[in-house]
């Protein structure tokens, strides 16, 4: 699931991010408030049209399974160029809490990201 995501990451692609998302789920980094639901993940990825990610890295440290659900702490890696014109280096934490659906897939219910 996690390499899944760090994929779609490096290739932009909203939708299939926003798809490893319960519908009711949550994203936030830091102290800002969280992006809630499946939709709003969604319209939120695809704001990012002037951003071009040319690495993206993600590194479990952690994980739990406990009945179906999961917890997966980590780190990660990105670079990215914005506007074409400047390059952006960032790390942090993340914490990703999972559950697993009636079909036995494993989807994004909380992810929190933290810098570094």
């Amino acid at each position: 699931m996690i390499k899944k995501y760090e994929r779609f990451v490096l290739e932009m692609k909203a939708d299939s991010i926003a798809q490893l998302f319960t519908t009711y789920a949550e994203i936030g980094h830091g102290d800002q408030p969280p992006i809630k639901g499946r939709d709003s993940i969604y319209s939120f990825l695809s704001s990012f049209k002037n951003v071009r990610v040319l690495s993206n890295r993600d590194n479990i440290i952690s994980s739990a399974i406990r009945n179906d659900s999961a917890t997966v702490n980590g780190t990660y890696t990105q670079t990215v160029i914005v506007s074409e014109k400047d390059t952006v280096n960032v790390a942090g934490k993340f914490t990703a809490t999972m559950v697993c659906d009636k079909i036995k897939n494993w989807l994004i219910a909380k992810m929190r990201t933290g810098s570094d």
